[in-house]
C-alpha cells in the first residue's frame, strides 16, 4: 500500500496523488504486480482527474441520494472524456432502493456497467474499528463486494 498525507490547506492535491500513484506503479513494476488500485476521492477535481489518469477502469461507487446521483453523473462524463471505461456500483442500495434504480438506469444510459450493489451493513464499521478489511470479516456484504470483484473480471 502506497500512501502520502496532506497537511491542512496544503495545495497541489492532484500533483501528490500524480505522485503516489506514480510510486505505486514503480513498486508493482518491480514486485511484478499486475495490477494498481488506486482509491481516489470523492468529486471531480483535480485529485480525481489525477487519480483516474492512465486507468484501465474506473469504478465509480455511490450512494443511492441525489447528491451521489450528481457527482457520479460527473464522475462519467469524466470518465467518457477520458475514453476510460466505467463501471458502476451502488453503496447502501438498501437505504434507497428506488434511487439506487434510477442512478442505474442513467448509468447504463450513458453506457457505464452496472456491477453490483453493497447493502447497508453495520459489520462494516466494526471491521473499521477492529482494524481489519470488511472481506476479512463474515459480514453479509462481503458476499456482495466478492459478486463485484468477479464482475470485474479481477
Amino acid at each position: 500500500m502506497v500512501h502520502a498525507r496532506l497537511g491542512v490547506a496544503a495545495e497541489n492535491s492532484g500533483k501528490l496523488v500524480s505522485t503516489v500513484r506514480r510510486e505505486a506503479r514503480r513498486i508493482a513494476g518491480e514486485e511484478n504486480r499486475p495490477l494498481v488500485i488506486v482509491d481516489g476521492p470523492p468529486g471531480i477535481g483535480c485529485p480525481v482527474i489525477a487519480s483516474v489518469t492512465g486507468a484501465t477502469l474506473v469504478l465509480a461507487v455511490t450512494e443511492p441520494t441525489v447528491s451521489g446521483e450528481h457527482d457520479l453523473e460527473r464522475v462519467l462524463a469524466l470518465t467518457r472524456h477520458f475514453g476510460i471505461p466505467a463501471a458502476v456500483c451502488v453503496n447502501k442500495w438498501d437505504l434507497n432502493p428506488e434511487m439506487t434504480e434510477r442512478i442505474e438506469d442513467r448509468a447504463r444510459r450513458v453506457g457505464a456497467r452496472v456491477v453490483g450493489r453493497i447493502r447497508y451493513d453495520r459489520a462494516v464499521t466494526l471491521a473499521q474499528m477492529q482494524e481489519r478489511a470488511v472481506v476479512e470479516t463474515e459480514a453479509p456484504c462481503v458476499e456482495d463486494i466478492r459478486h463485484i470483484w468477479n464482475q470485474l473480471g479481477m
